[in-house]
């Protein structure tokens, strides 16, 4: 039950050595959990395994940030806005991912092509029409729109690295 505690509760203080451990398997088991988006296991149980994975993982995230914070006598806001960047991020992960692929219960169909070629089309059309070279605006696009996708993991290594980093406050009296 003390486990549970330390793990899911927000409440509490955590010194930097064990915060550490712990969100380096916080991260750890982020990362394993891609290999979630894969097709064939989508085709075996779609994507709602790893939306509640990560939705476990950001909770996670989050409650040992709030504590470390609150040891080191910071607040938590910080915390809390970047788990729910990330949290935004996945859902919007997960929306791309269903309008790419089509579902029919729990077998894979082929990719929606539909939706990329329209929004393809759309660039090469403004391309055109603003004159300039459709590779030069589609590559400004993309390259855009990967560093956004990096944003929310970026600030949340950050905000790791900086919360590790804190000396603890001392504890107030009893």
């Amino acid at each position: 039950m003390q486990a549970m505690r330390f793990l899911f509760s927000p409440l509490g203080r955590i010194q930097p050595q064990a915060f550490v451990a712990a969100v380096i398997a916080v991260y750890v088991a982020g990362a394993a959990s891609q290999w979630l988006t894969m097709p064939e296991a989508v085709a075996r149980g779609g994507l709602w395994l790893f939306a509640a994975l990560q939705a476990l993982l950001a909770w996670l995230w989050f409650a040992l940030h709030a504590k470390r914070l609150r040891d080191a006598g910071r607040a938590i806001g910080l915390a809390a806005g970047v788990a729910i960047l990330y949290a935004l991020s996945i859902v919007l992960l997960l929306i791309v991912a269903v309008a790419f692929f089509t579902t029919s219960g729990t077998t894979m169909a082929g990719a929606n092509t539909a939706s990329a070629l329209g929004l393809i089309l759309l660039v090469s059309i403004i391309a055109t029409l603003s004159g300039s070279s459709s590779h030069d605006l589609a590559s400004l696009i993309v390259a855009i729109l990967t560093a956004l996708a990096f944003v929310p993991i970026v600030l949340a290594l950050i905000v790791t690295l900086w919360a590790a980093t804190r000396p603890s406050a001392k504890a107030s009296p009893a």
